[in-house]
């Protein structure tokens, strides 16, 4: 009898981490929106590791780039002064850093934002809720 306890233990505390790790699985989440016109999504859920791409990002940064005026010629060279310091690098990477978030929604075929990636299998339209993409997510695996 004692063995058959034992064994029946076994089995739950095993049921029971299995159960456990099986929750705990971190799902890929990618949320793309408009800042425009949506809320910030949540940037930090448990159980998923979430990237957050602003649709709106590349006007924004397009905005902040400096008004340079003079001539011609003094335009081209105060261009190429800034675009050679380390603020006009930083300009540039924010702005190709911008765009990949039209390159990953193109790779999903993302029809109309808001829209949550999960595991890049499941596109789940209307909300930035990620918590609620999740709880959708979960009920259809």
């Amino acid at each position: 009898m004692g063995v058959t306890i034992n064994r029946v233990v076994m089995m739950v505390v095993f049921t029971l981490s299995t159960c456990s790790a099986i929750a705990q699985e971190t799902v890929s989440v990618e949320v793309f929106y408009r800042s425009s016109m949506h809320s910030e999504p949540q940037s930090r859920v448990a159980g998923a590791d979430i990237t957050l791409w602003n649709l709106d990002k590349p006007k924004l940064i397009k905005r902040q780039k400096p008004s340079i005026t003079g001539t011609e010629r003094e335009v081209r060279e105060k261009v190429s002064d800034w675009l050679a310091s380390t603020e006009g690098k930083a300009h540039l990477a924010a702005a190709r850093e911008s765009y990949r978030g039209f390159g990953q929604a193109m790779r999903y075929r993302i029809k109309k934002v808001p829209a949550i990636v999960l595991d890049g299998r499941q596109v789940v339209y209307g909300t930035t809720n990620v918590r609620k993409a999740l709880m959708i997510y979960r009920g259809k695996q």
